[in-house]
């Protein structure tokens, strides 16, 4: 896990850790078990909850198992181990989604606060090179976000660093148009990024950055690539 990312997850488990630990998950039997069920409601702080027993739960959250309250409780642990951790339970734009659909902007003041700061160092900590897709996490973000530019913003002043730079570079192969079919429930926050790509003060700053690059040849090919793809 990224140390920037420690803090702001400790501030979760702070935010959510009133919550009790659920004496039950309802479930569909197609998709969960009584044994997964049990291993998920194990009698273990919530910090030592495995990557196991939350896996089936975190595939299927918010559709056929688990409900908003049960989700706030797992939700320190879901956000370590799957996203800070980076161990791959669920694409994050699931994850993401999960949080939108258990209606997250009417959850106390602390709790969405709490999301909002961990979803800015997480953020922070891809475009310095955390392990994760930034096209996956910026997604998954505009299921939770409704604006995303102070998100845009930060990766336009960040396209002096290399990861950052990679990665945009790695979105513009695609012409400006974002393919992750995630994208296609949150039409507004698309058509965001979209017009982002597009627009004017991108390109300058990605030009800008190109004339300022030192020797650093990977950065150098990353803004090239970048400034054609823009162009």
């Amino acid at each position: 896990m990224s140390s920037t990312l420690g803090p702001a997850i400790d501030r979760l488990y702070e935010a959510f850790g009133r919550l009790p630990r659920p004496a039950s998950v309802r479930y569909c039997e197609c998709c969960f078990d009584d044994a997964e069920e049990k291993a998920l409601l194990a009698p273990v702080p919530l910090r030592e909850l495995s990557a196991g027993a939350l896996h089936p739960y975190a595939m299927n959250v918010m559709m056929t198992v688990g409900a908003a309250a049960d989700l706030r409780y797992f939700l320190p642990r879901l956000l370590e181990v799957n996203l800070a951790g980076g161990d791959g339970l669920v694409d994050p734009e699931w994850l993401l989604i999960a949080v939108r659909r258990a209606e997250w902007q009417a959850w106390p003041a602390a709790e969405r606060e709490a999301l909002r700061a961990f979803l800015r160092t997480l953020w922070s900590a891809v475009l310095a090179g955390h392990e994760l897709d930034a096209d996956a996490v910026l997604c998954g973000i505009g299921h939770v976000e409704d604006d995303l530019t102070p998100y845009l913003l930060e990766w336009q002043a960040a396209l002096t660093s290399t990861p950052a730079a990679e990665a945009l570079a790695e979105l513009g192969r695609e012409n400006g148009r974002l393919t992750n079919p995630f994208w296609e429930e949150r039409p507004e926050q698309r058509a965001q990024v979209e017009a982002w790509l597009a627009g004017d003060a991108l390109r300058r700053d990605v030009r800008d950055a190109l004339y300022a690059a030192g020797p650093d040849d990977d950065l150098r090919e990353a803004l090239t690539e970048l400034d054609l793809a823009l162009s």
